[in-house]
């Protein structure tokens, strides 16, 4: 009886499973989709890059700020950090019909600013096709329009695309105190 060597029956194992093997899939037919974080405010349904949310969280306890713009409710201290929070339904000049108990937070920050931006609620981690992507939106109320990037039109419903970027470098978010 003669000994194979473990090299020679490691090739013979090689090269039966390449003569077994089926091919894979076509990379072809595979689609490519784009995630963003859902979310409802004052009734309009949008979705934010996940690259632009820092976190997405409660309300955080705060502290009222006297001679502030109405829509900041306060700040809060979260991780040691001073986050401003921004009532977004009232920086668009609506106020939200939900209790605050009930609104999320999204957080932004760079290396100026640590906003939490507050909104109705949270619709969760949304996919779409990057073929339902258009960057013309018509059917958004025109206040909106200027902190856009485009929207996804999936199943007859509008998903516009909600830059937290564009909103945080708005002029009014410069200065946060009401000027005298």
């Amino acid at each position: 009886m003669s000994e194979i060597s473990p090299f020679s029956l490691l090739v013979s194992i090689a090269t039966r499973s390449e003569q077994l093997a089926t091919d894979l899939p076509r990379r072809e037919n595979t689609q490519t989709h784009w995630k963003g974080l859902g979310f409802n405010l004052l009734g309009q349904r949008f979705v934010v890059p996940l690259s632009e949310v820092g976190e997405l969280m409660r309300l955080p306890s705060q502290t009222r700020l006297p001679g502030v713009k109405p829509f900041v409710t306060g700040i809060a201290n979260v991780r040691g950090r001073l986050m401003a929070i921004l009532d977004l339904a009232a920086f668009f000049g609506q106020n939200s019909i939900l209790p605050k108990t009930q609104r999320r937070i999204l957080a932004i920050e760079d290396e100026e600013r640590y906003f939490g931006f507050m909104i109705d609620e949270s619709l969760g981690l949304q996919h779409f096709p990057s073929d339902a992507y258009s960057e013309d939106v018509k059917e958004v109320d025109e206040r909106y329009k200027p902190y856009l990037d485009g929207g996804y039109f999936v199943g007859g419903q509008v998903w516009p695309v909600l830059s937290l970027v564009k909103l945080a470098a708005d002029p009014d978010l410069e200065q946060l105190a009401i000027e005298a």
